[in-house]
């Protein structure tokens, strides 16, 4: 029976990458960033000399497109901080049963009909228990044929949503 075993800790670094990218994958986020850019942009047209300058058009797109990345970061700083199971070194146990999750203060298995779905992208592969909970692994840990006996894992569950890389 093939089975992985996955040995990883996320970084601070790690954290806040991810958590970037989790953020702004979304359209919506992506479209209130441009629409703040697109008011910081239009501020210098709309002061007439005559009227007062607008300040609230300032600080709105201000917020929007540069205060919000930078509270994203202390969110996600304070959560890496307060919660030690983030930063654990993490085993994982894939076969084509389950996933058995071990860290150094817990231990859990999953069963594949119970996930969500398994995602990828340059940097990570992220394992959904549902629509706002993921495991991330970072790429860099899976050793020589893993990722593709992982991938092979995962195709052979086809009432699993993936979107792995081929």
């Amino acid at each position: 029976m093939d089975k992985i075993t996955l040995t990883t800790k996320l970084s601070f670094n790690d954290f806040i990458k991810v958590s970037y990218h989790l953020t702004y994958r979304k359209l919506s986020v992506k479209l209130m960033t441009v629409f703040g850019l697109m008011i910081l942009l239009l501020v210098p047209f709309s002061n007439n000399y005559e009227t007062e300058f607008p300040l609230f058009l300032l600080f709105f797109g201000f917020f929007i497109s540069v205060g919000q990345p930078i509270i994203l970061y202390f969110i996600t700083k304070k959560n890496y901080m307060s919660n030690g199971r983030i930063s654990e070194t993490i085993i994982y146990e894939f076969d084509y049963e389950s996933i058995l999750v071990t860290g150094e203060s817990f231990n859990s298995r999953l069963t594949w009909d119970k996930i969500y779905s398994v995602t990828e992208n340059k940097d990570w592969v992220l394992i959904w228990q549902n629509r706002q909970s993921a495991n991330v692994l970072p790429k860099r840990d899976f050793k020589n044929e893993e990722l593709q006996l992982f991938k092979d894992i995962v195709n052979s569950h086809s009432e699993l949503k993936n979107k792995l890389k081929k």
